[in-house]
């Protein structure tokens, strides 16, 4: 029980000779509208609110770039009152809780910090940033990330001291480091007394099993001699790059009272449409109501009826079940003492999904397309895990269905026939959309860089003679294209037992990798040398109908690798224009394309190196004209752009289809359905029978606005 158990048991450990806990700061999110409103500041992917069956929480994401920093300060006012301080006794207590969803793959400069006096610096390190360079003791709790390690910190590592020749550097004692399993919720509680200067922590988690514990006291003065506060100002979390998920919850600031004291009860939605007893009841819903130990609760329900619990009655963690609409109003009491009361609006109709988001992923000759499906779970009550459900019923009578499909499955059909999409989840309502593929396609260009000639590549204006890649054992920059190892095919006949009873072959790998022996099989690449060219240069000329890699800011080099595909040998510069020009606006555009760092290039089966160039591939990207083009007013046809990565990604092929039957050259200006056929088409050429997304359709011949 991530959100409610732990910090009941946090309560229960406590000793104290006082009557009661009373609560000077406190978030939960439970009551947030949105992340921009709890008071925390982000720089990196995303910040958002995001729930679960017990709760609300912060959640921080963070992609490719730098790593980024989250902070959150709530002052020292919440100690005072009128100048003086509320701490009786000169102690009080600093918890939160806190989940590692996915670890940083690329950087590991991540930290969790409880900060006093001295500010943090923006997306960096709380302890020792880099600029201005510096080491700041002013910290009552800290966890650094050990470096190339996802979720392993050091909790509360020492600050080490060298001195070499009267210069004196400092670094963090990583030697008692702990692993955190991630996805799982841990909650640190600091007991600080700010008259002895000393912090006693413990991390623990769910099942109350200590990870870490001991005692910080913490320095009067920083290496350079600036003083040290003792009370806690906030939070400042540094969020490594890359892909890294942090969740934060329950952060409070407390202390012991000889007073009476009664403080606002925590409610959160933690069910919905379903019974303690997991029968379904789409009507049903239920909170989760928190109270400190020593405390009354009293809670009004949504039928007017008042009730009282005491905390045995419920360890602290009062469940209310409703089917019914209206106000829960809830409050505690301690001896003279009555808090706030807390009003929640419980809304009890039937959740509904929201609808599978159906694009094409790419398309083939014919009827031929991959379909993609995603649903998105960010704005749904709970956040539950949205399963997919889709049958394909072919015009020939083939039939293609699945259930509880992941967001982000693909579906790949062949013929004409009609797609439906179910989002599900046990509590929710469903949501059906219907889709028909009736759209046919033929080839009208191709550019099959992989494919190209030598006469074809010297056309292009690249050196006659190759370079050769077969050296450098770093696995960085233009090396990863063979040091990785992503770039093979299966030997036909070689299949054998892996000694695990499963069948294998032998990879054979034609572009080689980083290897003395390896002169054969090797990579050859050409470069055609803008960078040092003087005159600005604007992409064209290389390929009739093609603008490839214009210049930005400054030129960009186009290279190319043999059997392969182009790409820009750069390393800073992260997105390289590919144009596609003279397109009609009912085209379809599909960017093939291999990154070197994440193997999506295909691995059939083949006898020869020959074979294997023939059929080399990747990912496609796909582009519809309608959606995504850009209208040439002067030539009357559209262009279409795509940004490919720097020098670990190749363009290996760009395949342009039209819809069968309109001749290349001739524009199609019509962008309207048969007049009367009851169906609504949208702008990247899927049909509808009934539309279940906002956006402009073409409806008997007319474009129409929907809004849902």
């Amino acid at each position: 029980m991530k959100k409610f158990l732990l910090a009941a048991a946090a309560v229960c450990m406590s000793v104290s000779a006082f009557a009661a806990t009373k609560i000077l700061y406190k978030q939960n999110f439970e009551t947030a509208p949105d992340a921009a409103s709890t008071g925390w500041t982000y720089g990196g992917s995303s910040m958002t609110i995001a729930s679960d069956e017990f709760g609300k929480f912060l959640e921080l994401f963070q992609g490719q770039v730098n790593g980024r920093s989250a902070n959150l300060t709530w002052g020292e006012d919440i100690y005072m009152k009128d100048g003086v301080s509320l701490l009786e006794d000169g102690t009080y207590t600093v918890k939160y809780d806190f989940c590692i969803k996915a670890g940083s793959n690329n950087q590991y400069n991540g930290a969790f910090t409880v900060f006093t006096n001295h500010a943090p610096v923006v997306n960096q390190p709380y302890r020792n940033p880099w600029s201005p360079a510096g080491w700041w003791e002013n910290y009552l709790f800290d966890m650094s990330q050990v470096d190339k390690q996802p979720a392993e910190y050091v909790v509360n590592g020492a600050l080490k001291a060298t001195t070499v020749d009267s210069v004196t550097t400092y670094s963090i004692d990583y030697s008692n480091s702990k692993i955190f399993a991630t996805g799982t919720w841990y909650t640190v509680t600091n007991n600080v007394n700010v008259n002895t200067r000393q912090v006693e922590y413990t991390v623990a988690d769910l099942a109350g099993e200590t990870v870490a514990s001991g005692t910080r006291t913490v320095p009067e003065t920083n290496p350079d001699g600036s003083a040290i506060s003792m009370y806690a100002l906030g939070m400042h979390i540094m969020v490594a790059r890359f892909a890294t998920t942090i969740d934060i919850d329950n952060i409070e600031v407390s202390l012991e009272s000889a007073y009476d004291i009664a403080n606002v009860p925590t409610v959160a939605l933690t069910r919905v449409g379903k019974t303690a007893e997991e029968e379904l009841n789409l009507n049903m819903r239920a909170y989760t109501i928190t109270f400190l130990e020593g405390e009354t609760l009293h809670v009004t329900g949504t039928d007017g009826v008042t009730q009282e619990v005491e905390y045995a009655d419920c360890d602290g963690s009062f469940v209310y079940e409703t089917t019914t609409s209206g106000t829960l109003k809830a409050w505690t009491t301690s001896g003279s003492a009555t808090s706030e009361a807390v009003e929640t609006t419980v809304e009890c109709a039937p959740v509904a999904l929201p609808e599978v988001a159906v694009t094409i992923s790419s398309v083939s000759e014919g009827y031929g397309k991959t379909y993609t499906f995603t649903v998105d779970n960010s704005n749904v009550l709970l956040r539950p895990t949205i399963f997919i459900d889709y049958e394909f019923v072919g015009d020939n009578g083939e039939i293609i269905s699945k259930q509880g499909e992941a967001s982000g499955c693909k579906l790949t059909v062949n013929g004409k026939g009609t797609l439906k999409v179910t989002s599900a989840a046990f509590g929710y309502q469903s949501t059906t959309a219907t889709v028909a593929n009736d759209l046919e396609f033929a080839v009208k260009k191709t550019y099959d860089f992989a494919r190209m000639t030598t006469e074809d590549i010297a056309a292009m204006g690249f050196p006659t003679e190759f370079q050769i890649l077969n050296e450098g054992a770093n696995m960085s920059g233009f090396n990863s294209w063979t040091a990785r190892k992503r770039l093979f095919y299966q030997l036909a006949g070689s299949e054998h037992d892996n000694g695990e009873g499963v069948m294998v072959y032998d990879n054979v790998y034609p572009f080689g990798f980083v290897s003395a022996e390896e002169t054969t099989r090797v990579l050859k690449y050409a470069v055609i040398d803008n960078a040092s060219k003087t005159d600005d240069v604007d992409g064209n000329g290389y390929i009739d109908g093609l603008t490839i890699f214009p210049k930005t800011k400054k030129n960009k080099n186009l290279c190319i690798i043999y059997r392969l595909g182009i790409y820009n040998n750069e390393t800073s510069d992260n997105y390289n224009n590919i144009t596609v020009h003279n397109l009609d606006q009912t085209d379809f555009v599909v960017f093939n394309y291999i990154n070197a760092y994440g193997a999506n290039s295909n691995h059939p089966v083949c006898a020869t190196d020959e074979e294997y160039f023939a059929q080399v591939a990747g990912e496609d990207a796909v582009y519809s004209v309608a959606k995504d083009g850009v209208l040439n007013e002067e030539s009357a046809t559209y262009s279409v752009t795509y940004p490919l990565y720097r020098i670990d990604t190749v363009c290996t092929k760009i395949t342009v289809f039209k819809k069968a039957g309109q001749d290349a050259g001739v524009e199609e200006v019509t962008e309207t359905a048969p007049v009367g056929d009851g169906y609504y088409y949208s702008i990247d050429g899927i049909r509808w029978t009934e539309p279940v997304h906002s956006g402009i359709y073409i409806h008997n011949g007319k474009k129409v606005v929907i809004r849902k």
